[in-house]
């Protein structure tokens, strides 16, 4: 039997290259772990990474069932957290002692960024597979983050920086069909949370509230209610300004 490990980047020109991410918890980019079996058996295949404690990986093994001329490709993501020195580092794989190394180019945010870009830390009250607190934030419809105690209320999305950031809106898209309905804004101040804008009865995807410009280091949204009776929170996209 024999099996091989090869790597593809999900780089913009879609060829292999460094894989490039910003700092900032939800700026990674994935990296594409892909598992062949060239043998004409089925077997076990592992693969090992390693990164230097600058850069984030949310696993380091992965092992997987391969029948005979079968490929299985495993994204990972890379992230570097907010302050990482920006240069290039390095992500090692390594199966049946093969390995291979996969450059990673970290740039700090450029100038301009938007406060979704400059986020240190995106989290939750509790996360669904498939739906983190990132996914509210990465620009894509078809994700989102969900929380996982249906039916019980409230549940909360979060969002702080490293800097006080001036805020005064904060747009949300939940989803066309058992949305949330109401929900509270608040900003971090000393000793807690302060409310800003509340929606109630919302039936919309989308709804942007605006308030009085406050200068904070978080935001929270703190969600109370959905549009079914058995129902949970989903926030498709948040853009905060």
């Amino acid at each position: 039997m024999i099996w091989a490990v090869a790597l593809l980047l999900t780089v913009p020109a879609g060829a292999p290259g460094p894989l490039a991410i910003t700092t900032g918890q939800c700026n990674g980019r994935d990296l594409v772990v892909r598992l062949t079996n060239d043998g004409t058996s089925p077997i076990y295949a592992d693969a090992v990474l390693s990164a230097p404690s600058a850069l984030h990986l949310p696993r380091t093994l992965i092992s997987s069932w391969l029948p005979a001329g079968y490929t299985r490709s495993v994204p990972v993501a890379v992230t570097a957290a907010t302050g990482t020195a920006p240069g290039t580092y390095h992500v090692s794989v390594t199966s049946n002692g093969r390995t291979g190394d996969v450059p990673v180019e970290v740039f700090a945010p450029p100038a301009g960024a938007g406060l979704m870009t400059l986020a240190s830390r995106v989290t939750a009250s509790t996360a669904r597979a498939g739906g983190s607190a990132c996914a509210a934030i990465d620009g894509d419809p078809a994700t989102m983050w969900s929380d996982t105690t249906g039916k019980r209320w409230p549940d909360w999305w979060q969002m702080d920086w490293t800097a006080s950031q001036r805020v005064s809106s904060v747009e949300v898209t939940t989803t066309k069909d058992w949305g949330l309905r109401d929900w509270d804004v608040q900003v971090a101040v000393p000793g807690g949370w302060a409310t800003v804008a509340s929606v109630r009865g919302n039936v919309s995807a989308r709804n942007l509230t605006r308030f009085t410009p406050r200068r904070t280091m978080a935001v929270r949204i703190v969600t109370l209610a959905g549009n079914t009776v058995n129902d949970q929170s989903r926030l498709v996209e948040v853009i905060i300004r």
